[in-house]
């Protein structure tokens, strides 16, 4: 499945036991544990005649449950906000509740571009084989950042071309765009989207 292009909103019916939404907005998020809770996600169906239906279920979390980025990098229910828009696998055993109820497989958040933060700093480490750019305070773990740069990341020279991640080294200044959540991990990580060095 690919969820990476999804261009609007759509419902694919059950396969193997399993549904998949593509494009939903989280529209409530109730915590338990980082790993335990639930969500509430919004999606439209397509009719069969035309036009749409817009459908609500809630997604139990457990920690069974994959979160992850788009681009992979590893994420917990605590770093769900109402407002994303997310692409989830779910069992095809559904509660006749309002809302109806199902347990959560995956959940993988996709970009939005009016969640973007901006980060100006000074890069401490670069790990182009893995593409991880850190940033921040050299002597001081819990004030760095690790940007996550995939092959969808613009990464920007100061002459303004397009360099690769290798070419970005420690003790230079960079902005970089990147989404508003990051990992609970030490430094946190979070999706880049574009790179400048200046």
């Amino acid at each position: 499945m690919d969820y990476f292009g999804a261009p609007f909103q759509d419902f694919l019916q059950p396969s193997s036991n399993i549904i998949r939404v593509e494009n939903a907005v989280i529209e409530e998020v109730n915590v338990e544990t980082c790993e335990t809770g639930y969500i509430l996600i919004s999606y439209t169906v397509p009719l069969p005649n035309s036009g749409n239906q817009n459908e609500q279920i809630r997604l139990n979390v457990s920690r069974y449950t994959i979160i992850i980025s788009q681009y992979g990098a590893p994420l917990s229910l605590c770093n769900l906000e109402v407002g994303m828009r997310v692409n989830a696998e779910f069992s095809a055993a559904v509660t006749s509740s309002i809302p109806p109820q199902s347990s959560a497989y995956s959940i993988i958040v996709i970009r939005d571009e009016s969640n973007t933060m901006v980060t100006t700093d000074r890069v401490v480490s670069n790990d182009a084989v893995n593409g991880v750019l850190t940033t921040g305070n050299p002597f001081d773990l819990s004030e760095q950042i690790s940007f996550i740069i995939s092959d969808d990341t613009i990464i920007i020279g100061r002459n303004g071309n397009r360099i690769p991640l290798g070419q970005v080294k420690p003790g230079q200044m960079v902005i970089v765009e990147h989404a508003d959540f990051q990992t609970m991990s030490i430094p946190p990580q979070s999706p880049a989207y574009r790179v400048k060095v200046i």
